[in-house]
C-alpha cells in the first residue's frame, strides 16, 4: 500500500510539473523562440529563416499496457520515439532534442548539451539516404519533450518535422497532408522543356532558387519574396520582410553580392525597367490600419560605382495609383506601368507624367469557359498578378471563375481579351474536377506562358503558346523534388529570361 501511495504521489508531481511546464508554454501566442513558448509538431514543410532555431514539442508518456519486466510486475516500458526531418538534403538544417530538465537547464545556459542530435538516416542495403536526419529513443521519465530544429545557412531553408511513436501526444496528433485528390485523372499533358533561366521561389517569404529551362543546374540563390530578372538577366531583384533589415534586394545571377538598395518594410513584386535603371514596385503603406493601402514606387539603381551613403540617399518616386496598387509592370516604352487593382481592375499609370487610365474595367461582357456562355460585367471578377508582356502588345492575368483561377490576356489598350487556360469541360461540368491555373509570366520574346497549375494535385510549371495552345509541363523534376506553395495573394511565384 506504501509502495502504491509513493508511486501514485510520483506520478501526480510529475503531473504538475507537465502541467505547469504547459502553462508557460501557452502563455500567450507561441513563437517557437525557446521551450518556453515552443510550437506544435507541424503537418506540412515549413520555412525556416537565415540563422535561426524554432523550438518544437511533443508529451511523452510511459507505455503501462504492454508486457512489463519479471522483477517489477507493475513496471510500465518504455515506448520508442522517432524523430525525422527531411530538408531536401540542405546539411544546414538540424535538429537536437532535449528532456524536460535539459530544457529547464538551456533556459540558464544555452550551451546545455542536448540528449540526442538527428543524424543521416541511410538504407541499410542500398545506401541511399531515407531522411536527412533520424533520431530513435526511449525515456524514463513522463513529460514535455523538445525537438529544436536549427538553420544555419544565411537564407531561409525548408524543412519537415515528422515525431512519431505508440505513447506520444502532438496536440494535435499529425496526420498526413495529402495533395489535393481529383476524383477523375485530368487529362495528360506532354512534358518538355523551355529555353533560358528560370528563377522562382518555394514560398511567400522563402527560399529563392535558379534553374535552366530544362530543369539542369537548380541552385539556391537567397530567400525573399518575388523574385524577378533584370532585362539583361545577369541581377536578381527580390524584396524581403525580415524585422531586421527588410526592403528591395539586388544581387546577381549566382545569388553572390546581394545589396539592399532601398530600405523600407512591406515591399513587394519588384519589377525592372526595360533599361535596367529602375525598378517598380508595391508597398503597404498604412500597416496597422485595418483598411490595406499599396501604392506603387519607382527607385533608381544605383551604378556599382555608388558608395553606402549614397545608395542610402535612393530617391523614391511614387506614381499614381489608385488605393490597391499591386503587381506592377512595364510597358516596353520604359515609362508606363501596369497594375492591378482588385477592386478596380488592371490600370496603367504614366512614370512621368501621373495620369492614371483603365486597361480592364467592369464594363461590357465576358466569356465563361466553364459553361461556355456569355455574361455581363456587372462587376469585375477578383483579378491577380497583371503582368505586361516584353514586347508591350498584351498583358497577362489571372481571373477568378466561379470557383476556380483562370488565365487571360487583353490587349494593351483593353481590347480582345481572351482566357488562355479554361476546365476539361466533361469533368468540370459533370464531375466537378476544378483546377486552378496562377502566376502567369511571359517568355522574353513574348510567345509563350509560364504558370503555376494544380491539375496533378500540387503547384507544378505549365507552358503554353500566347494564345493557349500546346500545353506542356516543364520543369517537373523541380516540383517533384521542392514543393511549391501558392497563397491566392498575388504572389510573383517566378521569372524567365533569356
Amino acid at each position: 500500500m506504501k509502495q502504491t501511495l509513493v508511486g501514485f504521489s510520483i506520478l501526480f508531481l510529475a503531473a504538475v510539473g507537465i502541467a505547469l511546464f504547459a502553462s508557460a508554454a501557452f502563455a500567450g501566442a507561441p513563437t517557437g523562440g525557446s521551450p518556453l513558448d515552443a510550437l506544435m509538431v507541424p503537418t506540412d514543410w515549413q520555412t525556416l529563416a537565415p540563422n535561426s532555431s524554432l523550438w518544437f514539442y511533443f508529451d511523452y508518456w510511459l507505455d503501462t499496457s504492454g508486457p512489463a519486466p519479471r522483477a517489477r510486475p507493475s513496471a510500465p516500458t518504455r515506448s520508442k520515439v522517432d524523430v525525422i526531418v527531411d530538408a531536401n538534403h540542405f546539411e544546414a538544417i538540424q535538429f537536437a532534442i532535449y528532456t524536460p530538465a535539459l530544457a529547464q537547464d538551456w533556459l540558464r545556459d544555452p550551451n546545455t548539451a542536448p540528449i540526442g542530435r538527428g543524424t543521416t538516416y541511410r538504407d541499410t542495403q542500398t545506401g541511399f539516404i531515407v531522411h536527412d536526419l533520424y533520431w530513435t529513443g526511449a525515456f524514463n521519465v513522463a513529460g514535455r519533450y523538445f525537438v529544436r530544429v536549427t538553420n544555419t545557412a544565411p537564407f531561409a531553408l525548408p524543412f519537415r518535422l515528422i515525431v512519431t511513436g505508440d505513447t506520444i501526444t502532438l496536440y494535435p496528433t499529425p496526420t498526413v497532408t495529402p495533395s489535393p485528390t481529383i476524383p477523375f485523372a485530368v487529362t495528360r499533358v506532354p512534358t518538355g522543356t523551355i529555353p533560358g533561366k528560370i528563377v522562382f521561389q518555394q514560398t511567400t517569404g522563402g527560399v529563392i532558387y535558379s534553374v535552366n529551362g530544362d530543369g539542369s543546374k537548380l541552385a539556391v540563390i537567397s530567400s525573399g519574396l518575388d523574385p524577378a530578372w533584370s532585362p539583361d538577366g545577369k541581377m536578381i531583384a527580390f524584396a524581403r520582410w525580415d524585422t531586421v533589415y527588410p526592403g528591395l534586394y539586388v544581387a546577381h545571377a549566382d545569388g553572390t553580392s546581394e545589396c539592399l538598395i532601398f530600405g523600407a518594410p512591406r515591399i513587394r513584386s519588384p519589377r525592372w525597367s526595360p533599361d535596367g535603371k529602375f525598378i517598380a514596385f508595391t508597398q503597404q503603406k498604412n500597416i496597422e490600419s485595418s483598411q490595406s493601402v499599396w501604392k506603387l514606387g519607382v527607385v533608381e539603381i544605383p551604378s556599382a560605382k555608388s558608395t553606402a551613403v549614397e545608395t542610402a540617399s535612393i530617391k523614391l518616386t511614387e506614381p499614381q495609383c489608385s488605393r490597391l496598387c499591386l503587381t506592377p509592370s512595364w510597358k516596353n516604352d520604359g515609362k508606363t506601368l501596369a497594375y492591378t487593382d482588385p477592386g478596380e481592375g488592371i490600370m496603367a499609370t504614366n512614370v512621368i507624367s501621373g495620369s492614371a487610365s483603365f486597361i480592364l474595367a467592369p464594363s461590357g461582357t465576358y466569356y465563361d469557359a466553364g459553361p461556355g456562355i456569355i455574361r455581363p460585367i456587372l462587376h469585375l471578377p477578383p483579378l491577380q498578378s497583371s503582368l505586361w508582356s516584353p514586347d508591350g502588345a498584351r498583358i497577362a492575368y489571372a481571373e477568378k471563375s466561379h470557383d476556380r483561377w483562370e488565365l487571360h490576356t487583353i490587349n494593351a489598350d483593353g481590347t480582345n481579351a481572351i482566357g488562355i487556360t479554361s476546365p476539361n469541360p466533361i469533368l468540370y461540368t459533370f464531375f466537378r474536377v476544378v483546377v486552378n491555373n496562377v502566376a502567369p509570366v511571359w517568355s522574353p520574346d513574348s510567345k509563350q506562358i509560364l504558370f503555376l497549375s494544380d491539375r496533378n494535385g500540387k503547384w507544378e510549371f505549365f507552358v503554353v503558346t500566347a494564345d493557349g495552345a500546346n500545353p506542356r509541363q516543364v520543369l517537373k523534376n523541380v516540383t517533384d523534388l521542392i514543393p511549391l506553395r501558392f497563397d491566392f495573394e498575388n504572389e510573383r511565384m517566378m521569372d524567365w529570361t533569356r
